[in-house]
């Protein structure tokens, strides 16, 4: 009998080269890395990462380049945490796709991103007998939405649900260019700056009246569950009817916001999954977890470092 997931996450695994500097460049200038460390990445990548420590039965969907170091690094990295990798697929022409990041004192960064191998992942890759081995299906972050599409449609055939996380690279092509994409999923995950791209508003400053009504445009779409995550100020949560902004979990000092997002998503999706309804008490429950799960990430650098193994987890969980 074939292996049963809790989650199987598709998307790209990059690895980045985090640049340590005190301030960003500006126009036609040039600062100093005072560090320069190589870490795996990719947002769906990180996501899944974090699902396997967690306790999470996690399969991932991905391409790599044709067995070069990167993707060797990215396959023994997901192996320390018992990340199943018999899912992966391998491109012949393009290699493994990376990612600089240069990371200020405050924990700001900026991103430059060579997707490589893993934006060519076709719909072709996304096969269904290998899809519907899952409770949940995660989706993030590549500007080829094809096998997005296609795996939402194998979850939705199989009473699947799929939880969306789509990064700037599918937010920028607009959204009747995604709207297709938006219609096959059940949750939806945004950042703010996603948020407020996606649906052209003027107004930063958010409040649950505005989130509430701006919302709509993305639930007449059929979304079941909104989550819009907004840093310090917490999240907001919506299906429609009820909504709720959930509270941030205080940290004492952020070292690195990279990969806040990505794990916000295993947080999410590690309560989630062992619950698996629609009720709206339990998806305020989920996004304490992700809120909790972020929190721990942004303490120490890198998108991978600070997330809690299962035992650290559910200790932190008890907490007050």
């Amino acid at each position: 009998m074939l292996e049963l997931f809790d989650v199987i996450c598709i998307g790209a695994a990059l690895v980045d080269m985090v640049a340590k500097v005190e301030r960003h460049p500006l126009e036609d200038d040039e600062v100093f890395v005072s560090e320069l460390t190589l870490l795996s990445g990719g947002a769906a990548a990180n996501t899944a990462y974090a699902c396997a420590k967690l306790g999470l039965n996690t399969a991932f969907i991905g391409k790599l380049g044709p067995h070069d170091e990167f993707g060797g690094k990215i396959i023994e990295d997901f192996k320390e945490v018992s990340l199943n990798t018999s899912l992966i697929k391998y491109s012949n022409k393009y290699g493994t796709g990376s990612a600089y990041v240069a990371l200020n004192p405050k924990g700001d960064r900026r991103i430059y991103a060579h997707s490589g191998a893993a934006n060519y992942l076709s719909k072709e890759d996304i096969v269904p007998a290998e899809v519907k081995r899952t409770k949940a299906i995660f989706l993030s972050s590549l500007k080829n939405t094809d096998p997005f599409i296609k795996a939402a449609n194998i979850g939705k055939e199989q009473g699947i649900p799929v939880i969306l996380n789509p990064g700037m690279l599918i937010i920028d092509q607009g959204l009747e260019n995604i709207k297709q994409l938006l219609e096959s999923i059940d949750i939806l995950i945004l950042s703010q700056r996603e948020y407020v791209t996606l649906l052209h508003l003027k107004n930063l400053k958010l409040d649950e009246k505005l989130l509430l009504k701006a919302s709509n445009t993305l639930l007449s779409l059929g979304i079941k569950v909104l989550v819009v995550t907004m840093g310090e100020n917490g999240a907001f949560l919506t299906n429609g009817v009820d909504s709720a902004m959930i509270p941030p979990r205080k940290v004492k000092e952020v070292t690195d916001t990279t990969g806040a997002g990505d794990a916000f998503s295993a947080g999410f999706i590690y309560k989630f999954v062992h619950q698996l309804n629609h009720n709206f008490e339990d998806f305020k429950d989920d996004v304490l977890y992700g809120n909790l799960v972020a929190a721990k990430c942004i303490q120490k650098l890198g998108a991978r470092n600070g997330i809690p193994s299962e035992k650290e987890f559910l200790i932190l969980t008890e907490e007050k």
